[in-house]
């Protein structure tokens, strides 16, 4: 059966764009990605530390292997997240998946819109011009265009949801910032500048080291990252994932590293 489903979350665009208000830059902080990173790894830290299952929680995983009538099955779980996935890296994704939400043929549209909202937000509060905004804009679609990632087993939960473990290889668009930037901004060009021209000025410093990272991208080692898909509407009986489980992966698909 096709199960009717909901894409609540675009994920990844506010996670990732939030890397990008470009730590150790015109005046930003590092503090909050690392923050950022920290918690990503106590996430997964956590679930690496979580204990073995007993005979009896397996034997409850096979019993529940077996999904009631109308219920989703495990391939379900894959092909959703997926889906997700593939929609805002891509634009497109596998339509034997039906969302509730997304009206054939605006997948990339949807998509598009929503990287440009997050742009909109950082580009507002730093007083960006609108050529680096669409400059921002137009590396940010590269960008997700180039991420890795892999969705592997959806595993039974007693909700009668799934678990899906998907790896993600972190894109390390950000590479050598840390010594590039210095290089191509010096104090003398900022000095006199509002703080808004300073700000573009930096920005677009940093979108072209952007740019060059992504024409022969690398990325960090695969670290594996769990997602609940669950039911998320009873009364319309629509399933997915929740905004928070969303920005777990969106947290791991771009390395904040600018070393």
């Amino acid at each position: 059966m096709k199960n009717k489903l909901r894409l609540t979350a675009l994920l990844v665009a506010v996670a990732m764009l939030s890397v990008s208000v470009l730590t150790g830059c015109g005046g930003s902080s590092s503090g909050d990605t690392k923050k950022e990173a920290e918690q990503a790894a106590a996430v997964q830290e956590e679930q690496a530390e979580a204990p073995a299952e007993t005979e009896a929680a397996k034997e409850e995983t096979a019993a529940a292997e077996t999904p009631k009538t109308g219920a989703p099955t495990a391939e379900d779980a894959r092909a959703y997240v997926q889906a997700v996935l593939d929609i805002m890296c891509t634009g497109d994704y596998d339509h034997s998946v039906e969302l509730s939400d997304i009206p054939e043929g605006e997948e990339a549209q949807l998509r598009d819109s929503t990287i440009e909202s997050a742009v909109e937000s950082i580009a507002s509060d730093a007083g960006l011009s609108e050529e680096v905004k669409a400059d921002f804009t137009d590396v940010m679609r590269v960008a997700f265009s180039k991420a890795k990632y892999t969705v592997g087993e959806a595993v039974p939960t007693e909700d009668g949801g799934y678990d899906v473990t998907v790896t993600i290889e972190p894109l390390k668009m950000y590479a050598g910032a840390a010594d590039k930037l210095p290089e191509r901004v010096s104090q003398d060009e900022l000095a006199g500048l509002s703080e808004e021209e300073a700000n573009s000025l930096i920005y677009s410093k940093v979108i072209e080291i952007v740019r060059e990272n992504l024409e022969e991208p690398e990325y960090g080692e695969p670290q594996d990252i769990i997602v609940h898909y669950g039911i998320i509407d009873e009364q319309n009986n629509l399933w997915g994932v929740s905004e928070e489980e969303g920005e777990k992966l969106g947290a791991l698909l771009f390395s904040a590293d600018m070393e």
